[in-house]
């Protein structure tokens, strides 16, 4: 969906100065997360989601103005658990050899996946017409951080480096995901570790500058 086409960030109706308005909008989050994760998106309604926090509708309504707006929040925070575990699977490969670097890529990427899948999932359902624009804009900053890695290699010598990226970011991504909802035990399997690795390698190759 164009970016124009969306609904502009709903703002949170009240902010939780407080410790204990925090430890509120804390529960409330979570359990939308868990009900979301558990049973789909059409199952988290706020009444669903009041309940099973332990507060009442009006609670809710304190914090956030309606359903969007408590999906936003935790689309943010799943956003940022997806940032934090990719940025510290990633340290140091800059300093890696080519072989070890593309190993610890697919790790990466792998362990980026592995946050809350169903949760990622059942966000991509909910959010798809409205608000993806907080998901977008990591997948845009994982491909562009990708991207400058790959551009930082001499020895790659790649004619372009932004399209390289989004082409290994985007069909790994497909792949881990798809594994993930019809085959989850699979990626501990190393064939398939082996398998990206060479999907990482030749892809490199081909998109080589010609002479």
């Amino acid at each position: 969906m164009p970016a124009a086409a969306r609904k502009k960030p709903v703002k949170r109706r009240r902010s939780p100065i407080q410790s204990r308005g925090q430890a509120t909008v804390d529960a409330i989050v979570e359990a939308a997360a868990q009900i979301l994760a558990r049973k789909g998106p059409a199952a988290a309604t706020t009444n669903a989601v009041a309940a099973r926090a332990g507060v009442s509708i009006g609670t809710l309504y304190q914090y956030f103005a309606d359903r969007e707006a408590l999906l936003q929040e935790i689309g943010r925070r799943h956003v940022a658990e997806m940032q934090a575990v990719l940025a510290d699977a990633l340290t140091g490969i800059d300093g890696l050899a080519l072989p070890a670097a593309v190993d610890r890529l697919v790790a990466a990427i792998v362990a980026m996946h592995r946050v809350a899948p169903r949760l990622h999932q059942a966000l991509h359902q909910s959010l798809a017409r409205d608000h993806l624009d907080t998901i977008d804009a990591f997948e845009v900053a994982v491909e562009a951080m990708v991207s400058q890695a790959l551009a930082g290699r001499a020895e790659l010598d790649l004619a372009h480096p932004a399209l390289t990226a989004t082409v290994l970011v985007r069909g790994l991504g497909g792949l881990i995901r798809t594994t993930l909802r019809r085959e989850p035990e699979r990626l501990d399997d190393p064939a398939l570790a082996l398998a990206m690795r060479a999907m990482i390698l030749g892809t490199l190759g081909e998109s080589r500058r010609r002479a």
